[in-house]
């Protein structure tokens, strides 16, 4: 594998390119130097063309809506439960059920093509009715501004709500019902047949890489329940020793 030389093309969810992608192109550069890697930002809408005319190689995300005519073929990378987030003072900071926000406006960093698997795996299967107004973002930056500046609220998956807390000024709701959980898979043109770098990168890890991306976020709800409180204090303190430097 190693000396083998060429070209790699892929798109990768915004939130994916800020938590796994670092270290996961590390390793790919260990074992391919001599490969040089071309990445488009964007969800499956945006580059599920691109992956059609063979421009892109694979894309990693939320994988496409499953069609006995799938023209894709997807690998499973791993599972990640999510988060419903907002900015810290939101006027719902502080609510414990989804039921208390069937009245709140959301904006996701989803594809049109999820809104029915939204609906049903989060707000219907939970008793709620669908909120009146969903607004869809191609645009992770986008959706962070309207958070910081309106009382819209987000689901986030839960590596992006570790990396984006505290900057962002973001608060995690501390709800009583685990938010829907989410596959990331690598997918390509099912007609379209890799060459060995991309059959390496999209190769399910193994030993310790298996043990980083595929395992360590299929975890047991009340870990993230945990996890909510350890990251909404820690950000409470960063802001009050923030204050208190200021006043010096």
């Amino acid at each position: 594998m190693r000396g083998a030389a060429g070209k790699l093309s892929i798109g990768v969810t915004p939130w994916v390119a800020l938590t796994f992608l670092p270290p996961a192109v590390q390793r790919f550069r260990r074992r391919m130097p001599e490969v040089q890697l071309e990445f488009f930002e964007g969800l499956l809408a945006v580059v599920q063309p691109r992956l059609c005319d063979g421009s892109l190689d694979f894309s990693i995300g939320r994988p496409p809506p499953a069609s006995p005519a799938s023209e894709f073929h997807n690998t499973p990378l791993f599972s990640t439960h999510s988060a419903v987030v907002a900015r810290r003072d939101h006027p719902k900071a502080g609510c414990r059920t989804l039921l208390e926000l069937e009245d709140a406006e959301w904006v996701l960093n989803w594809d049109p093509a999820s809104g029915e698997s939204i609906s049903d795996n989060l707000f219907r299967k939970c008793g709620m009715r669908v909120p009146h107004t969903i607004h869809l973002a191609h645009s992770l930056a986008v959706v962070l501004g309207l958070l910081a500046h309106t009382d819209m609220l987000s689901i986030f998956p839960w590596p992006l709500v570790e990396v984006t807390l505290a900057k962002e000024n973001l608060w995690a709701l501390l709800l009583r019902e685990a938010v829907v959980a989410g596959r990331v898979c690598c997918t390509a043109a099912e007609r379209r047949k890799r060459g060995e770098p991309g059959r390496a990168a999209c190769a399910r890890p193994s030993g310790e890489s298996d043990t980083c991306l595929s395992s360590a976020f299929d975890m047991h709800p009340q870990y993230f329940e945990t996890e909510t409180r350890r990251l909404n204090t820690q950000t409470q303190r960063r802001r009050k020793r923030r204050g208190r430097d200021r006043r010096r």
